[in-house]
């Protein structure tokens, strides 16, 4: 039975229930197919600071010693830092999640690090296009494999009760998160309530769990991205399996994901004024065949995101439960 040791900065903790739930529902989708044991060892830099990366330079290789696994999977490139010390006999993947890669000038020194990571991995997967481009430039071996979502989960629910002249607004994250953009998002909120009646009221995703962010998504009008970069965004894909409207600024895949979508929009620019037209308009139609046109995408879902990582990873059908 194989052994896979996953390597990341950001996964499900008793503290953190919800963070990098999306790695861990891939985890667990793969061995409902998949016989296979593993552990995740996780890097607590987003909360410990920085010092934790340098710590596992010295834990991870002993770690790796110890457990002896088949193969190691890094989700997010500093996650990685490792690597530049020490070189494992086991096929390393890593996952490229965004803002470890994408360079928006107050991460260079992250993204220098993932750079140099992923030179020395196996396979290395990106989120969208312009990060497979970049990522190939230090590992030819690199392909678009996003992070999918629970279709069947995130559905549309029954009808909320909502009145016709108040307009529910999602940021779909934390507005500490600087990435996020959330000055801009307040920009274009303030844009809206001057150019109509509505009364708009804002929702975060923050601090939820999956039936939280589920009924959430169900009783809003509309999700509304700013963030300054992405790779490919969960929440826009939950949004859309449940149905809801997005508008979005140009990041990520974002364009490829709302492509041949009714009611959404992707502006041109991070322009508060574009954004509140698009948002609008978006408000001011109704949310009609928008789960079904992304669900027959048929390649954001988590079943066939693990399907493709199963083959990746040389799982044979001898392995099949």
């Amino acid at each position: 039975m194989k052994k896979i040791l996953f390597i990341t900065n950001m996964f499900p903790t008793k503290e953190h229930p919800f963070d990098g739930i999306f790695i861990k529902e891939q985890i667990e989708e793969l061995q409902k197919i998949h016989h296979f044991e593993y552990e995740v060892l996780i890097i607590d830099g987003i909360y410990k600071g920085k010092g934790e990366y340098l710590k596992s330079i010295f834990t991870i290789p002993k770690k790796i010693r110890a457990y002896n696994p088949d193969i190691i999977h890094i989700h997010y490139g500093i996650s990685g830092l490792f690597l530049l010390f020490f070189q494992p006999k086991q096929k390393v993947f890593v996952t490229l999640h965004g803002s470890d890669f994408n360079d928006r000038g107050s991460n260079k020194h992250q993204v220098w690090v993932s750079r140099q990571v992923i030179k020395r991995a196996n396979k290395v997967f990106a989120q969208n296009s312009e990060m497979l481009k970049n990522a190939l430039i230090y590992n030819k071996n690199a392909e678009i494999l996003t992070c999918g979502i629970d279709t069947e989960y995130f559905d549309i629910l029954d009808d909320f009760d909502i009145p016709k002249n108040s307009k529910t607004i999602i940021f779909p994250s934390s507005p500490t998160r600087e990435v996020k953009n959330y000055p801009l998002f307040c920009e274009v909120i303030e844009q809206i309530r001057k150019m109509s009646s509505y009364k708009i009221e804002v929702k975060h995703i923050e601090n939820l769990n999956r039936d939280q962010v589920r009924e959430t998504l169900n009783k809003a009008d509309l999700l509304l991205m700013t963030s300054k970069t992405e790779g490919s965004p969960q929440s826009v894909k939950e949004a859309l399996s449940c149905g809801l409207p997005v508008v979005s600024v140009p990041v990520g895949d974002v364009a490829e994901i709302l492509s041949d979508i009714p009611n959404c929009h992707v502006s041109l620019k991070h322009d508060p004024k574009e954004l509140a037209i698009l948002a609008l308009n978006a408000l001011e139609t109704r949310k009609t065949n928008i789960r079904n046109a992304f669900i027959s995408k048929g390649h954001y879902c988590t079943k066939k995101i693990s399907k493709k990582l199963a083959v990746d990873y040389g799982f044979q059908n001898m392995e099949l439960l």
